[in-house]
């Protein structure tokens, strides 16, 4: 006989407080519709449930496991972590510290002075499938913590709403700013690295004919970047931001390295060899070759010889 599955609760603030805090007193509840917390007050464990509110949590110390929906994210020191109301949610400190801000709302408090009332449902950190926790810097971990702070004494102080939701608007502001900026920077990663993949496999294939016996074709840099439909500058730039080195560069250590495997296992005498890398005179590929080796081929041809 299968044992019964649990249910999930669905709490409301007033419930998750009872729950999950280890002071009951630390969250005075004036609101039911926003509360802001300070995060040594919850408890190292809390088992999977619903709110019904809208969460957003910054970790400024300590670690453990936040199970999201169907995703398990692993939040340390400087990261914001953003739930939505009725999804699946449980927290696993993995040390005794943990210290931070949280603050749970709803919609209605969050957009009373809004015409749009669905904003904070098309926010992309507030959506199952997107990226539900941000990594931050020092400097942007400080100024959210600012924000918390700010909110969490105002509560303390029974200030007005207003306040409270103007401190708030400006977080959820800010975290989208840090959200968008991560987004263009991982396509742009993304986008860089597909186009030093396709370079180094273009070229790779002009070079690659000399396994055959080819002539290699040495192509400019420029040649390259019309192939991938981008300026030269553009892959330069590319190339050197993920390698540290310009694409020119790697052609030629690729040159180079072409022409060590010819002197090594190759028969063939020196000035074959340069007409195969594509250089008209043997004289400057020896040159050329000790400029970046710190040898002539002739030194590791009767080297290997």
């Amino acid at each position: 006989m299968k044992e019964p599955v649990p249910s999930i609760p669905a709490l409301s603030a007033g419930s998750y407080t009872q729950h999950y805090f280890v002071n009951k007193n630390s969250l005075a509840l004036k609101d039911q519709d926003v509360n802001i917390f300070d995060r040594r007050h919850l408890k190292s464990i809390i088992p999977a449930h619903r709110l019904d509110l809208y969460s957003i949590q910054l970790l400024t110390a300590g670690e453990g496991l936040y199970v999201l929906g169907s995703r398990e994210h692993y939040v340390h020191k400087n990261m914001l972590v953003f739930t939505s109301p009725n999804i699946i949610t449980s927290w696993a400190a993995s040390v005794d510290t943990n210290e931070g801000f949280g603050c749970i709302f709803s919609d209605i408090f969050f957009t009373a002075d809004r015409t749009n009332k669905q904003y904070l449902a098309d926010l992309p950190f507030f959506q199952m499938g997107e990226n539900q926790v941000l990594c931050l810097s020092d400097e942007q971990t400080a100024d959210f913590k600012e924000l918390f702070a700010l909110m969490h004494r105002e509560q303390s102080a029974h200030s007005s709403s207003d306040v409270i939701r103007g401190y708030l608007q400006v977080l959820v502001a800010k975290a989208l700013t840090v959200y968008n900026l991560t987004a263009t920077r991982g396509a742009a990663s993304l986008a860089g690295s597909r186009i030093l993949k396709t370079f180094i496999e273009s070229y790779m294939n002009d070079f690659n004919v000399i396994r055959h016996g080819g002539e290699i074709k040495v192509r400019k840099v420029s040649e390259y970047a019309d192939r991938l439909g981008i300026s030269q500058n553009h892959l330069n730039d590319t190339v050197k931001s993920i390698t540290g080195k310009s694409a020119g560069q790697l052609m030629r250590e690729q040159i180079v390295k072409q022409a060590s495997m010819c002197l090594r296992h190759s028969s063939k005498t020196v000035s074959e060899i340069a007409y195969l890398l594509g250089f008209e005179d043997p004289s400057y590929f020896a040159r050329y070759y000790k400029k970046h080796t710190g040898k002539m081929p002739s030194e590791l041809r009767a080297k290997t010889q």
